[in-house]
């Protein structure tokens, strides 16, 4: 139709007066608008090449105007006034396209050549939850979003306290909360283009349990830890730590991990056992250099073992017999590693011997083997690990003093070395000198042996506890002073947890456990304080260390015990 020009005339009725109006002004595209799905406006320099809405500003818009994206017409396109439009655009690929506005009666034509750009908008990659970590422990995760330009990072809600949020993403610091507790917050990753996509995040900041170390018994060489020579008949706190995560003590010395795996002993220091490379007893905690991935200990006789949380196997002390696995009989006064294998799982430290399991379930032993206590079928010292066997399943191995013990995966309970009852075998003069089954059940769960003595102590899976061997001093629980030669049980208990058995010399047996209600209960000799009731009296039944209900570990040397509670 030609546009209406001023002094034309028509003849009646050929026009409307709309029509001549329409015609009369060109539509003039002023600007293009990114806006959300209400028709605000965004800062968005570029719009979703998924699609998305814009506005149009411009004059001269009618009812009748279109809005056409390169050669695309919009989806859908609203009229707000004459220099109005809204638009509603569907996807397409990232580039700059010319933006149209046509009317559609008269077909007159506004443009703007590089009128939209379309892009990429910012898309998560990091999950929702982001890793728990630690109260009062640094930490640091890089947050990420990808797009077709560079990104920065914001937070728009408020972070962890003692936390921080780079503009690269990087979010670290430290948060120390009262109690566990989980964080809410929201992050915004937003392109070149000013395209953003907010994501809510969450973080879990947990507040270890505080574990503390107590100690009791006879301190003759410093091992109780309390840094005086006053024997203790009752539990005393050792330090004011509260990061105790693991401990073992025999006879005459002890050693512990933190939850930080920093590894610490005290006691004597006759050959080297406390790895301290330095001569010297110690009557308190002493930190064994200064790494921090200890996993796993061993114990110390006359020497000691640890497995650092990379599977490799350490040892020091006495190399007496080829004890410490090094292949010869040298005196190491410093841990030092066992070969360069990084796949040990347990270890065990004996009477001048040492046992490990390693990750594929197969059982390793080395050192004194007078007794056939290494069950390799013969009384042949070993000084470096020898595989006992081919058997994959093993599951805990102790290593003791001419004999040692065993649990595979299967729950069947097996024991090797010197004869008498604390083999379990129902004879007292026939030695084994390879691992000989107890019994035929297959419910047997944790094991621990009085390493200088000869008893031990046994939960099964439905947490009643046996024990069995000598008993001169009670130390059977049986309220008597009778050796068993095959497991007997201890009352008729279901809730036993954890256990420890304890000697020291003349086979002074102890008996030492937890129970799931978190009490601690002792039976046996108790010419030291070592049952921790306060008095010398000896005990042939558990009786009740205290009335405390947060014990969660427990360690019986023979002349000195040591605990972790947990509160």
């Amino acid at each position: 139709m030609p546009t209406k020009l001023v002094g034309d005339s028509f003849a009646p009725g050929s026009i409307t007066a709309n029509q001549l109006v329409v015609g009369a002004l060109n539509p003039v595209l002023t600007s293009v608008a990114i806006c959300d799905s209400s028709y605000n406006v965004l800062d968005d320099t570029a719009a979703n090449t998924g699609g998305g809405f814009i506005q149009v500003t411009g004059t001269n818009f009618t009812s009748n105007s279109v809005v056409v994206i390169g050669t695309t017409t919009a989806t859908s396109t609203t009229y707000v006034n004459n220099t109005t439009l809204r638009a509603q655009v569907q996807s397409f690929a990232a580039a700059t396209y010319p933006v149209y506005v046509i009317d559609t009666f008269d077909g007159s034509t506004a443009i703007r050549i590089n009128g939209i750009t379309f892009s990429n908008t910012p898309i998560w990659g990091t999950g929702t939850t982001l890793t728990g970590q630690n109260s009062a422990t640094s930490f640091a995760i890089s947050l990420s979003a990808t797009s077709d330009s560079s990104i920065t990072y914001s937070n728009t809600t408020v972070l962890p306290s003692g936390t921080t949020l780079l503009a690269n993403g990087y979010f670290y610091g430290t948060s120390n909360p009262v109690s566990t507790t989980t964080y809410n917050f929201v992050v915004k990753a937003t392109d070149t283009e000013n395209q953003d996509a907010s994501k809510s995040f969450s973080i879990t900041i947990t507040v270890p349990p505080q574990t503390r170390l107590y100690s009791w018994g006879i301190e003759s060489n410093g091992q109780v830890g309390l840094n005086d020579s006053v024997s203790r008949s009752s539990p005393v706190q050792v330090g004011s730590d509260t990061n105790w995560n693991s401990i073992k003590v025999i006879r005459y010395s002890a050693m512990a991990i933190k939850t930080n795996g920093t590894l610490w002993s005290w006691g004597r220091n006759n050959t080297g056992e406390l790895g301290l490379d330095a001569p010297g007893n110690r009557s308190s905690p002493t930190q064994v250099g200064s790494d921090t991935n200890w996993g796993k200990i061993g114990g110390i006789f006359d020497n000691g073992a640890a497995i650092r949380t990379n599977g490799t196997l350490w040892t020091w002390g006495s190399g007496l017999l080829g004890s410490t696995g090094h292949n010869n009989s040298v005196t190491k006064s410093s841990p030092t590693q066992v070969g360069s294998d990084t796949n040990w799982n347990d270890i065990s430290v004996g009477s001048y011997s040492m046992a490990a399991i390693r990750t594929n379930g197969t059982l390793w032993m080395w050192g004194w083997n007078t007794q056939g206590q290494l069950g390799l079928d013969d009384t042949s010292h070993k000084s470096s690990p020898t595989q006992v066997g081919s058997d994959t399943n093993w599951k805990k191995v102790i290593s003791a003093e001419r004999w040692s013990a065993g649990i595979k995966t299967n729950g069947t309970l097996w024991t090797w070395g010197n004869a008498g009852p604390h083999l379990g075998l129902n004879d007292v003069a026939v030695s084994r000198s390879s691992p000989t089954q107890v019994g035929t059940l297959t419910n047997w769960n944790d094991i621990s042996v009085s390493t200088t003595g000869f008893h031990i102590m046994a939960i099964k899976t439905d947490s009643t506890l046996w024990l069995w061997g000598y008993n001169n001093y009670g130390q059977l629980g049986q309220n008597n002073i009778i050796d068993k030669s095959s497991p007997v049980q201890v009352g008729t208990g279901t809730n036993w947890s954890k256990i420890s058995a304890g000697a020291g010399g003349n086979g002074s047996g102890i008996s030492m456990a937890i129970k799931t209600d978190g009490t601690l209960w002792s039976w046996g000799r108790n010419n030291e304080g070592q049952l921790a009731k306060n008095d010398l009296i000896y005990r042939s039944s558990p009786v009740q260390i205290g009335t405390n209900t947060n014990w969660s570990d427990i360690s019986a040397g023979g002349h000195t015990a040591i605990g972790i509670t947990l509160n």
